[in-house]
């Protein structure tokens, strides 16, 4: 019968069919997906290299979930907003592919082993010590265990899979522990 009834329903207009799935008739949410696959499809196409475009389209079609659940009428049509929605998820999919790529070498290494750079005298030594110690100690009272746990394996040179795999987390979870370790960081 669910299916039949969802057939029937690809007659209606987008805001029909969000207003049926915003009151959990989940079952709709593929006719939604059908209307915009192919400018999902078109849109990662022409900001993504050819090996990103599956990825792009799977956080497309999430972004354009997202679109449904946060849609309001009053404001724009949900075409709008759903484009909108879709390019900037693959934008951002984009962004986050190309950044990080090139880690400089002096960044691999965990944080417990890196060494400091030779100076001079001793005292200099001790401080520069002293201060990478004070800097390590903040770094790790700033991060969660997990952001630390990230962290390191990150340094240790490691994917994101791997990394996921490591922690028995997901790879979205790797990425946003990143970007968590980098605004904290920067403060």
């Amino acid at each position: 019968m669910g299916i039949n009834f969802v057939e029937n329903n690809k007659k209606l207009t987008d805001d029909e069919v969000i207003l049926l799935i915003n009151q959990g008739e989940y079952e709709n949410l593929q006719i939604i997906i059908d209307r915009y696959l192919p400018q999902i499809v078109k849109t990662a196409k022409k900001y993504c290299p050819q090996n990103e475009i599956e990825d792009a389209v799977q956080e497309a079609i999430f972004a354009l979930y997202s679109a449904i659940k946060n849609y309001n009428p009053q404001r724009a049509s949900f075409s709008s907003f759903a484009s909108v929605c879709i390019k900037r998820s693959v934008v951002s999919r984009l962004r986050k592919s190309n950044s990080g790529k090139i880690i400089p070498e002096e960044l691999i290494l965990p944080i417990d082993e890196a060494e400091l750079p030779y100076l001079n005298s001793p005292e200099s030594i001790l401080i520069e010590q002293e201060d990478y110690n004070n800097l390590k100690e903040n770094i790790k009272l700033e991060l969660s265990s997990l952001e630390y746990n990230v962290l390191q394996q990150f340094l240790d040179g490691k994917t994101y899979l791997e990394i996921a795999k490591h922690l028995n987390i997901t790879e979205k979870a790797v990425d946003n522990a990143l970007m968590r370790i980098r605004k904290k960081i920067k403060k």
